[in-house]
C-alpha cells in the first residue's frame, strides 16, 4: 500500500478507492473501463498489471473473472505516514484557497501530536519564475473562492480582468477549471465566454490579474464538455516525445504534464511514446518543462516545436561561460 499512498490526492487514488468500496468481481475490460474513465489515458499502463498482477493483491483470477481478496468488513484507516502528509500539506499557503481557517485548525488540532514530513523550506525550486500568486493577499483569495463556488454551481460570473497592457476588461464568464502551473507558481481560469462570432470561447485568464467577481445569479444545468472546446483550441500537431523510463522518468513526466492533453503508449521494455496536445499561448511553459527533463526525453515532432526547441538550446549555448584551459 506504500505505492498508493504518493497517489493519496490523485485520480489514482479515487479510482482506487471505488474499487476498495465496490470489493466486486468483474472482467479485466471492466477494469480497464473503470480506470480510463476515472485516470488519464494512459494510466492503464501503470494500474491495470499492479491491479491484476501479485504485485498489489487486490484481486484473484478465475476463468477470467478478477474476484476481490478483500472482506466484506474491510476498511482502510488513516495511518500515520498519511497524517504526517497531511500535517505537511497544511503548512502549504494554498491550502487556505481550498479550506476555511476552521477546518484547518480542526485538523491541526486532530493531528496535533503528528509531526509534519517535511517542511515548505525543505524544498528549493530552481527553474521558477519569481513573480509568484500572492496566496495569502485577501483580495485574491476572496476572488478564488467565489471562483471555486461558481465552478461547483456552474454560474456565470461577471468578471473585471487586468489585461497584460493594464486594460480593464469586463465580461460575463462561465468557470470551468482552475489550473496550477509548477513553473510559474500561479493558479489560471479556465472559463468560457459567449460570443456572438466566436461562441463557446475559451479563455485564460490568470486569478492575479481577475480585479473583481461578482455572482450573476445565472447557471446552468450542467458545464460545457471543457476538453473538447480545449481540444479544438490546440495546435493541430502534437509534440511527439520519446521518454526512457528511467530515473522514474515516466511518473515524473506523467505528473509534469498533466494538464495537457495526451496520449501515450509503450513502445519496448522501457521506452514510451507521449503525444502532447498544446495551445499556442502555452508553447513556451511546454518547451521549459521538456527541457528539464534532459536526456530522458527527446523531442521527435512536430517541426514547428522542434525549430523553437533548437533556438533555444542555441540561445543557450551561446550564454554559456566558456573556459579556457591555462
Amino acid at each position: 500500500m506504500a505505492e498508493l499512498f504518493s497517489e493519496v490526492y490523485n485520480c489514482y487514488f479515487q479510482v482506487i478507492q471505488s474499487l476498495v468500496k465496490q470489493k466486486s468481481s468483474l472482467s479485466k475490460q471492466e477494469l480497464s473501463h473503470c480506470i480510463q474513465n476515472t485516470c488519464f489515458e494512459e494510466s492503464i499502463l501503470y494500474l491495470l498489471p499492479r491491479l491484476t498482477e501479485k504485485k498489489w493483491g487486490f484481486y484473484e483470477e478465475k476463468d477470467g473473472i478478477l474476484h476481490s481478496r478483500l472482506s466484506e468488513n474491510f476498511c482502510v484507516p488513516l495511518t500515520n505516514l498519511q497524517k504526517s502528509y497531511l500535517k505537511a500539506i497544511l503548512m502549504d499557503e494554498k491550502i487556505g484557497l481550498f479550506l476555511e481557517e476552521e477546518e484547518i485548525r480542526a485538523i491541526n488540532a486532530a493531528f496535533s501530536d503528528i509531526r509534519p514530513l517535511f517542511l515548505p523550506g525543505d524544498f528549493y525550486y530552481y527553474d521558477r519564475f519569481s513573480d509568484k500568486d500572492d496566496y495569502m493577499e485577501p483580495e485574491y483569495r476572496k476572488h478564488f473562492r467565489t471562483i471555486l463556488a461558481a465552478i461547483q454551481n456552474k454560474e456565470y460570473l461577471d468578471i473585471a480582468y487586468e489585461s497584460r497592457t493594464n486594460h480593464r476588461l469586463r465580461h460575463n464568464y462561465l468557470p470551468c477549471r482552475l489550473e496550477y502551473s509548477i513553473k510559474n507558481d500561479c493558479f489560471r481560469l479556465l472559463a468560457l465566454r459567449s460570443h456572438a462570432k466566436q461562441p463557446n470561447t475559451v479563455v485564460t485568464l490568470n486569478l492575479r490579474r481577475i480585479k473583481e467577481t461578482a455572482p450573476t445569479g445565472v447557471t446552468l444545468p450542467q458545464l460545457p464538455d471543457i476538453n473538447r472546446l480545449l481540444s479544438s483550441s490546440c495546435c493541430q500537431e502534437p509534440v511527439r516525445l520519446l521518454i526512457k523510463d528511467r530515473r522514474n522518468a515516466l511518473e515524473r513526466a506523467m505528473l509534469q504534464f498533466a494538464n495537457y492533453r495526451k496520449n501515450t503508449r509503450k513502445l519496448d521494455a522501457d521506452t514510451y511514446e507521449c503525444l502532447i496536445y498544446y495551445k499556442k499561448d502555452t508553447e513556451t511553459e511546454l518547451l521549459i518543462e521538456i527541457l528539464s527533463f534532459g536526456p530522458m526525453i527527446r523531442v521527435t515532432g512536430n517541426e514547428a516545436f522542434l525549430t523553437l526547441l533548437k533556438e533555444r538550446l542555441a540561445k543557450q549555448a551561446a550564454f554559456t561561460p566558456k573556459f579556457r584551459k591555462t
